[in-house]
């Protein structure tokens, strides 16, 4: 049996004058009891409504109502008091024995940091929780512009829903024992611009030592987009008040800030979402608001910190599934949007398609086909898929696992490249980034799923293994019967999850990713690229074909969409999938 507790206050709703501002910690509710039945409003967020009636899209939308009034956090643990089988488990099914102690295991969802609810169906933790006798805490945060918003000074410093995340953190670490669990025990997790956010607390002076364990799935802190510089952070933010009408001139040096923040806060929380893809210069995959160097949580950016050394070194598993650019490329890409074609696509949509990634650059685009052709599957599908995952997610992992090995840290990699029945979308689009999320939390083990026993089998595994880790900092143990390698800058193992178990793959795209640090660090404008526009973080009252269209500058490329968000807001993470960055 399991105790679910939903709706926890951590912090003071973050209305008002609190609006931007960083979280005050809740006021306790005495001897009143709150109502833990009921699921909290999601952070104020557009929904996605691309591919209408999707139900890949849908699992992704927030379940609840939508309010400023969202910094709560919700509980799953087991009832020691019961001696009962997990809820849909078997005759013969394994439950870890319970500890009167136990490991405290807390989710921090993605959606490019403008989308996701930590009260999604995929994040439903009663089988986690069961099965592997841990204590889940999913959390909330401000998103887009309410959570990122930023003018570089006092008035409005940026950052405000990181510093949710760390009083959240902190708001476990000081009731862990109440809960059952250990303050000394706590792993954090998180995937797309969740797991960022994960790599960022490991950066962080503010929140390092609030947690034991990081586990990031399909990205790191140090991806082009998980860190937003912070003149473009300026402009973007003044470029919003403009629209909202709160500034006229946005260069002006003479802008009084304060009165521009009493501007902002007076306005309805709607207006953010829906203005907020209307600011200028939106590219290819670019979030609209984002972390920032602040000072305070981030004292400098992670690429510069991790050169210095200046990071919680500790246990750490990162990953990614084995085609993460395909479900942003049919958000992207006009060419990918009839799902019923197979990803099929002419030459010349492939080489419009491939000139966008390359950003207008001949050159490299040239050097990007004539590497990726070297795959054993070289489909115009294939090469669009691999060099976009690469590019958005994969080598910053890549690129992360090696620094911090040589840092001293215990990383353990893998990729994740089981397609299951239970996946929404086409069987062309693969493992796409997200889909690994409903096997962490052991959703085909509920009763009533229709996956197969093979997938239920594999969940169970996986399950156990981000539990293991929770629990001593390894994923698997003598007794496992799966061996996955601790990574090693000489070796570099991945451990490749697929249907068998764990097999072992060495470099795994090491080659690629040299191919990306080789162009971008000698081009400044590969990485003004975009920062991960991710589908589920907008929402568009049109169609993906109709919405609105954006080519970049300089290059002969197909139409590339920024959808527009409609009049709600929502996104983030599937009821059956997941979120991001």
């Amino acid at each position: 049996m399991v105790e679910i507790y939903y709706g926890v206050p951590y912090a003071k709703p973050p209305v008002g004058a609190r609006r931007f501002r960083a979280p005050l910690p809740a006021k306790p509710w005495g001897s009143v009891p709150l109502d833990g039945t009921v699921k909290p409003n999601a952070c104020w967020q557009s929904l996605d409504t691309s591919f209408e009636r999707n139900a890949g899209v849908d699992m992704w939308n927030a379940n609840t109502n939508k309010s400023e009034d969202c910094l709560y956090l919700n509980i799953w643990r087991p009832d020691t008091t019961v001696d009962s089988p997990a809820a849909g488990s078997g005759d013969g099914e394994e439950i870890a024995t319970s500890s009167s102690h136990k490991s405290i295991m807390v989710w921090i969802f993605g959606g490019s940091y403008n989308s996701g609810s930590a009260t999604l169906d995929v994040y439903e933790a009663s089988q986690l929780a069961v099965r592997e006798d841990v204590i889940v805490v999913t959390i909330a945060y401000r998103l887009g512009a309410l959570g990122f918003f930023y003018l570089g000074n006092g008035a409005v410093p940026g950052n405000a829903g990181l510093l949710d995340q760390a009083m959240a953190l902190e708001w476990i670490r000081d009731n862990a024992e109440n809960l059952g669990g250990r303050r000394d025990d706590i792993t954090i997790f998180g995937e797309s611009a969740g797991a960022a956010s994960v790599g960022l607390h490991l950066f962080s002076p503010i929140s390092k030592h609030l947690f034991k364990n990081a586990i990031m799935q399909s990205t790191s802190p140090l991806a082009y987009w998980a860190v937003m510089d912070t003149t473009k952070a300026r402009a973007r933010s003044l470029d919003l008040s403009a629209q909202m009408s709160c500034v006229n001139d946005t260069t002006s040096r003479n802008i009084d800030d304060n009165a521009l923040l009493t501007c902002l806060q007076a306005l309805d929380a709607a207006i953010f979402t829906d203005k907020q893809w209307d600011i200028s210069g939106l590219k290819w995959f670019d979030i609209t608001f984002g972390p920032v160097v602040d000072g305070t949580f981030l004292i400098s950016h992670p690429a510069t910190l991790m050169r210095k050394g200046d990071v919680k070194l500790t246990n750490v598993i990162i990953g990614f599934n084995k085609d993460e650019g395909i479900y942003f490329d049919i958000y992207a890409f006009k060419a990918l949007q009839n799902l019923t074609l197979n990803g099929h696509l002419t030459s010349s949509e492939f080489d419009d398609i491939m000139m966008t990634i390359a950003d207008g650059n001949r050159t490299f685009k040239g050097e990007l086909v004539e590497h990726y052709c070297d795959d054993e599957d070289n489909s115009y599908l294939n090469i669009v898929d691999a060099t976009s995952g690469d590019y958005l997610f994969k080598c910053s992992i890549v690129d992360f696992a090696l620094q911090y090995t040589n840092l001293g840290g215990k990383v353990y990699t893998y990729s994740f490249e089981e397609n299951f029945s239970s996946n929404p979308w086409p069987d062309w689009m693969g493992v796409p980034h997200g889909y690994e999320i409903e096997l962490i939390f052991g959703i085909p083990l509920k009763d009533g799923s229709s996956n197969t026993q093979a997938e239920k089998n594999l969940t169970a595994h996986v399950m156990s293994w981000w539990a293991n880790f929770a629990k001593t900092g390894a994923p698997t143990s003598e007794n496992d019967g799966h061996v996955w390698p601790m990574y090693t800058a000489q070796d570099k193992e991945f451990a490749v999850i697929n249907a068998d178990g764990i097999h072992i793959a060495k470099r795994l795209r090491q080659d690629e990713c040299e191919l990306w640090a080789k162009h971008t660090a000698s081009s400044h404008t590969v990485s003004e690229l975009a920062s991960s526009v991710l589908p589920r973080d907008v929402e568009s009252s049109e169609t993906p074909s109709s919405g609105r269209a954006h080519s970049t500058s300089g290059s002969q490329v197909e139409q590339v969409l920024i959808v527009q968000p409609g009049p709600q807001h929502g996104g983030g993470t599937r009821q059956g999938g997941d979120s991001l960055p």
